[in-house]
């Protein structure tokens, strides 16, 4: 196997790492104070941290545990969290030194069995986050605080992975059990929670004894708001003080007020539609190449994204953000807008115009949702294609639908990548057959996408994620959009900044005196 210094600079970087984690251990000293409300758009679907795949879940779930690494929002790089260091020990064996002292709510410590534990729960063929630990073979304890874990084959985003599993309590949750585990909480992370009340709001206040020192704000309270106007209101006067995903001709309204602000940051999060090609949920017209591809040349990305959402996006390729590693640019627009061509393709493939398409997309994640949808079937009507729209404000049926192979014909979706910058993240996810949210795929696809999360030479994963999105352009199984950019709409009384990869930390805000 060719090597390409991964596992040197993987090892290399842990002195590093741990010097500048050590100078950086969090607000030490002052106790926490205040209180501090963020809308969602939609309530919670369960406090399981395995049993969703929802941006907002992550949010809240954050809060409540820990991950063995995370990601510095300033430098970008993997450092250390609930692990100390870590190492390569070979090609397929990573080994992590776990912090000591750190105990979950109840008390009971975390340790390299509650690691096993979490990892080996999140392997089971039925648990949502599969996906984001399939490539583990083995969990080797070899002590409380150091254990082993073996990959199937080499895989060189085993540490952005990790910066996105929870680790849970062992001993508790088995003797909990599912069910409570998904209504109540007990983690290692800076909040406890206080309340949850559906459809209402979610409480959590701050550990003063947080292993990595107690966060600033006492209380914080993440209140399901559906509307963005709404939200919006509440944030101009007082009520909400941060809001997510704020709509870009909003921008002016907040910048303008007296009392909030607008922060940006590019993130990882593509806005794609997606064709049910392979027909999971059952017989449709878009399982005919030339449907597809007229359908790709009869949307007008480019007037979208200067219009609706003013600029604040940009083009993607093969459904890659330009910040994914193994992103080409070379794949963007296959299909250039074109309605007489769009219309000439349906002829061809004797499109049923009599017949109403579904097309949907959901609130939770996407801004402008509703306008976004409307403008596509605006653009699907002009070359004869009749839709049935709805946009979904249930994040948890949404995400049930899709993952059960329930969404027919098209649907809007959104991808943040869970924080891994890489093509793994979400071509695995969507194109390789057996995956849940997989509406598109092929043999030679299956081969491209498990060769490159098999090798660390990373000219070769290139060329296979190169092969895979000219793939999924031939094959018009999705129609790229844009990579989304993070709008806040905070309060000024709060010190925070959009962050790049959307996990809203208010544990790490604080509030003006």
């Amino acid at each position: 196997m060719k090597k390409n210094g991964f596992r040197n600079g993987a090892i290399g970087a842990i002195s590093l790492l741990m010097i500048a984690f050590l100078a950086c251990p969090g607000q030490l000293g002052a106790a926490p104070k205040g209180k501090l409300v963020a809308a969602l758009s939609s309530d919670i679907s369960t406090l399981d941290t395995q049993n969703h795949n929802i941006r907002i879940n992550y949010i809240v779930g954050w809060h409540l545990y820990d991950n063995l690494v995370t990601r510095d929002q300033k430098t970008m790089q993997i450092v250390p969290h609930l692990a100390e260091s870590w190492k390569l020990l070979d090609d397929n064996t990573w080994e992590f030194k776990l912090r000591k002292g750190v105990k979950f709510d109840n008390g009971e410590p975390f340790n390299a069995e509650c690691v096993k534990f979490t990892i080996e729960r999140g392997l089971d063929p039925k648990c949502t986050q599969r996906p984001t630990v399939s490539w583990i073979k083995e969990v080797k304890v070899i002590d409380d605080h150091t254990l082993r874990i073996i990959s199937i084959k080499p895989y060189p985003v085993a540490l952005q992975r990790l910066s996105n599993f929870q680790m849970l309590p062992a001993k508790w949750l088995k003797e909990k059990g599912n069910d409570y585990f998904a209504t109540h909480a007990n983690g290692t992370g800076p909040y406890r929670l206080k309340e949850w009340k559906r459809g209402v709001h979610v409480i959590l206040e701050a550990k003063e004894d947080y292993w990595k020192g107690a966060p600033a704000i006492k209380t914080i309270v993440f209140r399901p708001i559906k509307e963005i106007a709404t939200q919006i209101s509440e944030l101009l006067t007082g009520g909400i003080d941060i809001v997510r995903d704020i709509p870009p001709d909003q921008i002016s309204l907040i910048e303008n007020s007296q009392i909030a602000r607008i922060s940006k940051a590019p993130t990882l999060r593509v806005i794609y539609l997606v064709m049910d090609a392979d027909g999971r949920a059952g017989s449709s017209p878009v399982q005919n190449l030339k449907v597809r591809q007229a359908i790709s040349h009869a949307i007008d990305v480019n007037t979208i994204i200067n219009t609706i959402m003013g600029g604040n996006a940009i083009r993607t390729a093969g459904v890659l953000n330009p910040q994914h590693f193994g992103y080409d640019k070379s794949l963007e627009n296959p299909y250039p807008y074109n309605p007489e061509k769009a219309r000439q393709l349906l002829k061809e493939a004797n499109y049923p115009f009599d017949r109403p398409m579904r097309l949907v997309t959901y609130t939770g994640s996407i801004q402008n949702p509703r306008a976004i949808v409307e403008a596509v079937a605006g653009y699907l009507n002009k070359v004869g294609i009749k839709t049935n729209i709805n946009v979904y404000s249930d994040i948890g049926m949404w995400d049930r639908l899709g993952r059960e192979g329930k969404q027919n014909d098209c649907h809007i979706h959104s991808w943040g990548s869970g924080g891994v910058y890489d093509a793994d993240a979400i071509y695995y996810n969507y194109f390789r057959k057996g995956e849940a949210f997989c509406y598109g795929s092929s043999p030679e696809m299956d081969k491209w996408l498990d060769d490159a999360r098999s090798t660390m030479n990373e000219e070769m994963r290139k060329k296979l994620y190169y092969n895979a999105g000219k793939y999924i352009n031939d094959q018009a199984l999705a129609v790229s959009f844009y990579a989304q950019t993070a709008i806040l709409g905070l309060n000024k009384r709060v010190i925070y900044e959009a962050p790049p990869d959307e996990f809203l930390r208010t544990f790490e805000a604080q509030l003006k005196e």
